[in-house]
């Protein structure tokens, strides 16, 4: 009943930052590892976007979640703060 949180929010469990993965994809299958699987300007251009999303998020204009959907998976598996990995 919830949706898939996909491994590109991995960075959430390092930080208690807001957190906004962005995804590049294919038209075909490519290992996210592979060299010269993004080209320069998808990747600029995704950095424009972030920037006038967080812009928006900043003003109060852009909502990166479902309330409802989050609070749904805080009673399902409890507080996403137990992601995150103590600093040792």
């Amino acid at each position: 009943g919830v949706h898939h949180i996909n491994s590109i929010m991995q960075p959430c469990v390092a930080t208690d930052a807001p957190v906004v993965g962005l995804a590049l994809v294919t038209e075909t299958a490519v290992a996210g590892c592979a060299t010269g699987a993004s080209h320069e300007t998808d990747i600029a251009a995704a950095a424009r976007f972030s920037l006038e999303a967080a812009k928006d998020f900043g003003r109060g204009v852009a909502r990166f979640h479902d309330q409802e959907e989050f609070e749904r998976l805080i009673e399902l598996y409890g507080p996403m703060t137990r992601l995150q990995a103590s600093a040792a």
